[in-house]
């Protein structure tokens, strides 16, 4: 019996022990002090609008109160809300956490990222930007480019994203056509023209009403009509009649 309860009072002093290291612990935590930043960003290959160190320089421009600041203090929201407003950054997630430098416990403001992925890019005309699936736009970055359709011409976001979005969404998720569009242009009264990646021929597009059954026409043509090729002796291919494709030769 003397054994038992001396065995339960152990437990019960090391049980106890623990739940006053555990609170030391967070105390200490809890009065630790901001020192660094932690970027954390997700992309794809070909995905570099915005890089680690630009991160870094923007919470240390907009935000140098923080360091030095202990952890609890540090508006998380804040911070947040000012990153989501970055054209590049599609989500944000804002945190404090502890890491170990040396022999030594410091706190970090961590920042995980979700980039925008670019679906198009536009040039000419007094714009150069580019705009994801969401209708986005992402500033044109002189870093990389990436491997994405152009879209030439008179192209205002607004157009872009009324006009041109849907369409060339149907097109990227069609494996013939987004093998064969290479370049779109468009001229002052919205019509697009059509580069082909094979071929010299100008495909004339028309407008983007009806852009389904256009498409629909264009690969009918291309699989049925120029299926033993051909296509070479035209100089272009006009898809703004309905029900039927004008091929003009050179």
């Amino acid at each position: 019996m003397f054994k038992r309860v001396l065995h339960i009072a152990l437990w019960s002093l090391t049980i106890l022990l623990i739940f006053i290291s555990l609170g030391f612990s967070i105390k200490q935590t809890r009065q630790l002090k901001c020192t660094d930043v932690k970027v954390d960003i997700s992309d794809s290959v070909d995905q570099k609008f915005i890089q680690n160190n630009d991160i870094r320089l923007w919470v240390r421009r907009n935000h140098q109160e923080i360091f030095g600041q202990t952890l609890t203090l540090v508006n998380l929201r804040k911070i947040e809300d000012g990153l989501r407003k970055l054209h590049a950054v599609e989500d944000v997630a804002v945190f404090t956490n502890v890491y170990e430098d040396g022999l030594k416990s410091c706190g970090a403001l961590v920042v995980k990222i979700k980039q925008r992925e670019p679906l198009f890019r536009v040039v000419g005309s007094g714009h150069a930007f580019y705009m994801d699936k969401l209708g986005k736009v992402i500033e044109w970055s002189p870093r990389f480019t990436p491997r994405v359709i152009i879209v030439g011409g008179i192209v205002s976001p607004e157009f872009a994203r009324k006009k041109l979005l849907p369409l060339i969404v149907y097109m990227n998720n069609d494996k013939f056509l987004s093998a064969q569009i290479d370049q779109i242009y468009v001229n002052a009264v919205g019509e697009l023209s059509m580069v082909p990646r094979v071929g010299e021929q100008i495909i004339l597009f028309g407008d983007a009403e009806d852009f389904q059954i256009k498409f629909r026409n264009l690969k009918a043509l291309y699989t049925d009509g120029f299926k033993d090729g051909g296509w070479s002796i035209y100089k272009s291919i006009n898809l703004e009649f309905h029900n039927q494709i004008v091929c003009t030769k050179k």
